[in-house]
């Protein structure tokens, strides 16, 4: 896997294919040249510049770099349609999706505002849809993965996704959602951070760290084991923290069943970067949201009681 990782970084190298099909199409054009007219390079050469050993090792030369050509050409071709990569840019439909729901949301936040009547503020916080944008998000992002992989089909039963949020109170992870929600796969739903009994789960050891990122390329072997019968058929686990700034909101999971699918571990970093931050950020936009609400309805309260 590695020495295919190393050959296909180097046949997609932009120097050698531009060489490449320059000498095939010299090459090419030669032939055609010479069958049209019986022109011959090495016979030119022959008589009017090289003795016959130089000659020779003209024609030599040019074989061996036609053959080394063609190699190349067969190899750059192979990886044109079979990438290294794991993944492949998209288009970002499914994010479109997400920011146009939130940002209808915001237009109803303001209609509230701009009524002529005294708006009360938990009438606003009832429109924000916290659990609805969720899952919206959280479905998004799975289809986009599931768009996203190039070098093989990602079927719904394939990929897992687990969203928790946390509770700073009780130092515990709560479970929200997951996807594919019409598949029964959650068994913890409650991760005490403190207890003995989660410490080698991947999101509690990466709370514990200064990481912001968990991956677990070989998950068949290297992965927590815990209540649910997932770990029979996982390949890849990829997870991240939910914050901004000082606070922490929560944790996403995302598993890989099945089939291998990255080669190896910054791989899998680059596909997180690429394709799972952006879901990330709108997690995170809606925890931001639902506790600068939560903080007006207490400002009010506060406000009316004084």
């Amino acid at each position: 896997m590695k020495f295919r990782k190393w050959l296909g970084k180097r046949a997609t190298n932009k120097h050698l294919k531009l060489g490449t099909d320059i000498i095939i199409l010299s090459a090419s054009s030669y032939l055609m040249i010479k069958k049209a007219v019986g022109f011959s390079i090495s016979n030119w050469l022959l008589e009017n510049a090289f003795q016959q050993p130089l000659v020779n090792a003209y024609v030599f030369i040019s074989i061996s770099l036609l053959i080394i050509a063609i190699i190349s050409k067969v190899i750059i071709l192979y990886y044109e349609h079979f990438p290294v990569m794991a993944h492949n840019f998209v288009e970002p439909d499914e994010i479109s999706d997400c920011l146009h729901r939130m940002n209808s949301e915001i237009c109803n936040h303001l209609d509230k505002c701009t009524q002529t009547e005294l708006t009360d503020i938990k009438t606003i916080y009832e429109q924000h849809g916290f659990k609805v944008n969720l899952a919206l998000i959280v479905e998004s992002m799975a289809e986009h993965i599931r768009k996203s992989i190039t070098n093989i089909k990602i079927k719904k039963k394939d990929l897992f996704i687990s969203l928790y949020s946390y509770d700073n109170k009780g130092s515990v992870l709560e479970y929200v959602l997951h996807f594919d929600p019409k598949r029964d796969l959650v068994e913890t739903k409650t991760i005490d951070l403190n207890a003995e009994k989660y410490s080698h789960y991947e999101c509690v050891k990466c709370i514990s760290s200064p990481k912001t990122t968990s991956y677990v390329f070989d998950a068949k072997s290297d992965y927590a084991k815990g209540a649910s019968n997932r770990h029979k058929s996982i390949q890849h686990y990829l997870g991240c923290k939910l914050y901004s700034g000082n606070l922490l909101f929560g944790f996403l999971n995302i598993e890989f069943h099945h089939n291998p699918l990255f080669s190896d571990e910054e791989q899998m970093q680059d596909f997180m970067e690429e394709h799972v931050y952006p879901f990330k950020l709108l997690l995170e936009y809606q925890f931001l949201k639902r506790d600068f609400f939560d903080s007006l309805k207490n400002f009010e309260s506060n406000w009316r009681a004084a």
